[in-house]
Parts: C-alpha cells; structure tokens; sequence
C-alpha cells in the first residue's frame, strides 16, 4: 500500500512531504518530523517505523523548509582574493585547482553543497546565492572580501592568514611554510648551491610576504647576501628570471614561488646558455606532490608541494565545525620537498 502511494504520488509529480509519512504511518506531523530529525523522546521501535515508511515513499526533506527552521541553507561558499587578475589566475591555477578539488570532496562527505564566487563582493552573485560561511584563498592586504564578510557578521575561514589587522580572530589553514622554507633552501646548499636567489612575486598576500620574510632570514643564518627579484603585475615572468641570472655574482640556484616562475628560469637559463643543474639548480612550490607536471616537464623541477588538495578540505572541514558551533583552532599544513632532476648534481 505505501510503494503504491510512493507510484503514485512520483506519477503526478508531486514532492513526497512529511503530511504523507504521517498519513502512511497513522501518526502525527509532530510525531514524524521528530523522528526523522532525531530529536524528542520518539521510541526506536517507532522511529524505525516512520524511517521504513519515508524510505518506501521515497521522502526526501524540504532544504527549503529546513533552512526556514534552522537559519542555515547548507552551502558554503569559496573565493579567491585576487584571481581578478589574469597573471595570478594563470600562474595559481593548479593550485587553486586542486584546493578546490580538496574543498568539494569534504563539503560532500559534511552534507554541504560548496559554490564558487566571484572575488568582487559587489557581484550580483552574493546577493542570488545565499551562504552559511564564506572560504577566502589568498586573503590580500585591504581585502574586500574579509571587510564585506565582517560587515554581514558571516563567518569566514582563510587559506593563508589575513594580513590586515583587525582580523587577528579568523580562523586559518596555513601550511607550514617556515620548516617547508628552511627544507627547500637548505637541500639547494646541501646540493651544492653557494649564492641562492629568490623569485618572488608581485601578490599582495601573506604567501608571497612570508615566503620572501623566511628567505631573508634563511640568508642571514646562512651568511649570505639576499638576492630577490619579483616580475612587475603584468611583466612576463620569463623578464624578471633574466635579470635575475644576467646581473653581477648571478646565484647558482633559485627557488621559485610557483610552477610559472619555475618554467621561466628554465627557459631563461637555455637563453644564457646556463646548464639546468650544472650551473643552476631550480625548485619551485607546487600544489602537490604527484608526479605530473613539474615531473613530465623537460626539466624535472624539485619541488616544495604544499598540498593543496588537503588544505581545501581543512578549510571546509573548519568552516563547517565554526557553524556548529564548535571553538575554531587555525590548522598548519606539513610540507615536502620532492627532488627532481634540477638539483640532482652528479
């Protein structure tokens, strides 16, 4: 009798509610919406009944009607803070790539559905999908996505820490960028490198900031002179590796902050005639450590991998504990150096 209501009620196409669990069941709406949602004092026997009977019906609850109760809507939203800007987007894309790749996994496993927006807040987007908490990659300096989250009082979770004060109390996933840091430098003078260099970057964020901070330090213990050179916003990455292999006292090694600056000190090396690791040893920070891309490149570059993929899911999985209520704590994400082929000197 229940499957042939379910037959039916699916033929017509009307959406299986609760009026027809409790019809099927001889009980109340009060009695069944409480055992389905596991709250009051509903005996097993009974809840299993009414979880048979939803089963049979083919109910499924309203996220409408549930989000009218409990003030959530189930989706969780995630932005970058500057992939506005074309360089950014295509030098962090398998990054960004594989972070969301990490994101989505979890918010599936945590029954939240996870919506990629815009970095402009004044998007008309934000207003048309409504969200319970918001994931910023890459927060930037003055980010307006951090102070337009603080003005709806909607909870955020950053991958990198805001570098603004004021946002000292925002939960983090960070990786741990000083022991990942001190790890790539120190193998690249362990293999040999006696003056390293430094490819930085033009992002206003707390990546590219501590990366160039911790380089700094590293040359000071190590007792020797800081050489950095960063591409301006809409250089050519390929620009700033020349100068920085064609100036006076060149290094003999280099660690650049992403894949495209790490392919842009190979193809400068080939036109200065410099030997790839003979005499310059190349390491660049990835987004993971499997062995495409910096692997299957004709130079396989050693990498410092900051596994983006589970970052994207310490960031949700933070995001959601914060919207249960639960105390947040910032997470720091181990690093590994990966070694290829660059800094392999026979």
């Amino acid at each position: 009798m229940t499957s042939r209501r379910s037959t039916q009620a699916g033929a017509a196409g009307r959406r299986i509610g609760i009026r027809d669990v409790a019809r099927a069941t001889g009980l109340s709406i009060t009695t069944v919406s409480h055992a389905l949602s596991g709250k009051g004092q509903i005996a097993p026997a009974t809840r299993e009944r009414v979880r048979r009977a939803a089963e049979e019906l083919g109910y499924r609850p309203d996220p409408v009607a549930q989000g009218l109760v409990s003030g959530r809507t189930g989706i969780v939203g995630l932005a970058v803070g500057h992939m506005s800007d074309r360089p950014w987007a295509s030098t962090y894309r398998p990054y960004y790539a594989a972070f969301s790749a990490g994101a989505t996994m979890t918010a599936v496993e945590r029954d939240y559905a996870l919506v990629v927006v815009p970095g402009d807040p004044a998007s008309g987007l934000w207003a048309r999908v409504p969200m319970d908490g918001l994931i910023i990659v890459d927060p930037v300096q003055e980010d307006p996505l951090l102070a337009d989250c603080a003005r709806r009082g909607l909870p955020v979770v950053t991958d990198g820490r805001p570098i603004d004060p004021g946002y000292e109390d925002v939960p983090t996933v960070e990786s741990d960028l000083e022991r990942g840091m001190t790890e790539v430098l120190g193998h690249l003078r362990d293999a040999g490198a006696t003056r390293v260099g430094l490819l930085s970057g033009p992002e206003p964020d707390a990546y590219t900031q501590d990366s160039e901070r911790l380089y700094r330090q590293w040359c000071t213990a190590a007792g020797q002179q800081a050489v950095v050179e960063t591409p301006a916003a809409s250089e050519d990455a390929v620009e700033a590796a020349l100068r920085l292999l064609s100036g006076p006292g060149r290094p003999d090694a280099v660690h650049g902050l992403n894949e495209t600056y790490g392919q842009a000190l190979v193809i400068a090396a080939r036109r200065l005639g410099l030997d790839i690791p003979g005499d310059l040893m190349v390491s660049v920070m990835r987004e993971g450590d499997h062995s495409g891309g910096a692997g299957d490149w004709e130079v396989p570059l050693t990498a410092l991998s900051l596994d983006a993929r589970r970052l994207g899911a310490e960031s949700v999985a933070m995001l959601i504990d914060v919207l249960d209520g639960k105390a947040p704590r910032n997470v720091v994400v181990p690093c590994t150096v990966v070694v290829r082929g660059s800094t392999r000197r026979n």
